[in-house]
């Protein structure tokens, strides 16, 4: 779910939810399996976070459609035959903690970039504390959407009056392996409260936690991005010239082509038919209306703005 509020309260409920937060290199040899929820880790017992079990399960090569299916005896036997398989390979594991959850498990090739460095970064390149952003942050993610109120422009998207479309900056992380720190170009459209993050023309706005790039390279990647929302706006109003023949077909080739499940497709079928039209414009903002849905954690929404963004890209003079 997307909130409303300024860049000093985001500040104040990322360091709110960071406040349990640890890191540490722990020793493979030292962890066995209770199942896939629970565990212990030097003598200590701990929950495993939904976001660690798929971690775990990827890095001991068990399915966990599988394992998450099982019952919790035999969940404990699959995994502690593979973990002491994983002691052959390597001696520790690098482990984020929140209090006694395990919250994701890495190699020790993992440079942690946590939100409230991102967030000092972001202050220290101008923004305002008072200033009013759009942010979404979960377990999984964290999402912080600056708008640029100043800089709106308009389209003609065939209904009535000139849409109008506010440009920004969208920052989004992972603490848990969820994807990589990228800064990228962000749309709202205000009659609707629509979000769109645009696939980011900049070669240098995403970093994989690999390295301290993300943080060495914020302001070049930053002016980089905001040097290519420009290109954006034409686009725009590109797509609602670009007419569409079958509303609904497009929307199930693009959400095949972008990533998106049935069911996902499915929504965004039910939010074309709250704004129908026959344009690029009005199957984009299909997708990005979808963002609204209620329940919906930080990483779908992304998914669907970042999904209205690639098909924005696709767009051609």
């Amino acid at each position: 779910m997307t909130n409303t509020t300024t860049l000093e309260n985001v500040i104040n409920t990322v360091r709110q939810d960071s406040i349990n937060h640890f890191d540490e290199v722990m020793p493979v040899h030292e962890m066995e399996f209770d199942s896939l929820k629970r565990m212990w880790i030097s003598g200590k017992q701990v929950d495993v976070a939904p976001t660690a079990q798929r971690l775990l399960s990827n890095r001991l090569r068990v399915p966990y459609s599988y394992l998450s299916r099982c019952p919790e005896d035999l969940q404990a036997r699959n995994l502690n035959f593979w973990i002491e398989q994983e002691r052959q390979r390597r001696d520790t594991f690098f482990c984020r903690f929140d209090g006694d959850t395990l919250r994701a498990v890495f190699t020790e090739r993992y440079q942690p970039l946590d939100n409230t460095e991102i967030l000092s970064q972001v202050l220290a390149q101008g923004f305002s504390p008072g200033m009013q952003v759009q942010y979404s942050l979960d377990h999984g993610m964290f999402l912080l959407k600056i708008p640029e109120f100043n800089k709106a422009f308009g389209v003609n998207s065939g209904h009535g009056p000139l849409d109008e479309i506010v440009p920004g900056i969208a920052f989004s992380n992972s603490e848990v392996g969820l994807i990589a720190f990228s800064i990228e170009s962000f749309f709202y459209r205000l009659i609707c409260t629509n979000g769109l993050i645009s696939v980011a023309k900049a070669k240098t706005s995403r970093f994989k936690h690999i390295s301290n790039k993300g943080l060495e390279n914020f302001p070049e990647a930053l002016s980089a991005v905001i040097e290519g929302s420009s290109r954006n706006q034409e686009e725009f109003k590109l797509s609602c010239q670009s007419h569409v023949d079958d509303p609904f077909n497009s929307i199930d080739v693009f959400s095949r082509r972008f990533g998106l499940s049935q069911n996902e497709a499915d929504i965004v079928k039910k939010s074309f038919e709250q704004e129908p039209g026959d344009t690029l414009f009005h199957i984009i903002n299909a997708f990005t209306a979808s963002a609204k849905v209620e329940g919906l954690s930080t990483s779908e929404v992304y998914k669907f703005e970042k999904a209205g963004g690639q098909i924005l890209s696709l767009v051609k003079s």
